[in-house]
């Protein structure tokens, strides 16, 4: 149902008690919300991909200009390329939602519907492409500080990392510690990004959908 649907079962029904401005209105924050959205996903789809860009660029210069082991290349060169997958993955389902989201027309309760739902999908799949990434990318890390920790030992150099990761299970503790500490705060401060760039908008979608369905 559109608001031309709901207009006139209003003018077709004396005791209707149906609030055509307070569906007008929510119909228009809706619709405000969509263009809002879609700004910050065109924000999110740019920093990205320039994230991206750097991040390429940073290891093309790593290559070319650092003396290291053949073995610490070949984990990040793999970590790199799994991350980069998953990056194309997100590119691909953030268009497609994204070119979709605008040949529909969101004065249709269906269309809002539609909207409504593909969001809630998206913010749910970047919870996780989020949480996935920060993993992969601490994993590459920390799998390449362990590299270059034992190399350096068999040589019989200790850096940071490697004193922390010592016999001491003070030392052991703090440094994981540290670790699920990185994971956990980044995981929220993610969240709540997330939150104030789409969830709010998502909120007020919602209020809309249930809005024109309570005055069907």
């Amino acid at each position: 149902m559109n608001f031309d649907d709901l207009k006139k079962a209003w003018d077709n029904e004396d005791n209707s008690d149906l609030d055509l401005t307070a569906i007008n209105l929510s119909l228009n924050k809706a619709n405000n919300a969509i263009d809002k959205v879609r700004k910050n996903m065109r924000m999110d789809f740019y920093c990205l991909l320039a994230t991206t860009i750097l991040s390429l660029a940073g290891l093309i210069y790593a290559h070319l200009n650092l003396d290291v082991k053949p073995i610490i290349f070949f984990t990040l060169d793999s970590f790199a390329f799994l991350i980069f997958v998953l990056i194309l993955f997100f590119f691909i389902k953030f268009y497609k939602f994204y070119k979709r989201s605008y040949h529909l027309n969101y004065d249709s309760r269906d269309n809002l519907m539609w909207f409504y739902y593909e969001l809630r999908s998206f913010i749910d799949f970047y919870h996780a492409f989020f949480f996935v990434f920060f993993i992969m990318g601490l994993a590459c890390g920390l799998a390449i500080g362990l590299m270059t920790v034992n190399i350096e030992m068999v040589s019989g150099k200790k850096d940071a990392i490697g004193r922390a990761l010592s016999d001491n299970i003070t030392n052991k503790f703090i440094y994981f510690g540290s670790q699920a500490i990185l994971i956990l705060g980044g995981t929220l401060l993610f969240r709540w990004m997330i939150s104030r760039m789409y969830g709010r908008y998502l909120k007020q979608i919602k209020h809309t959908l249930d809005l024109l369905r309570s005055d069907e």
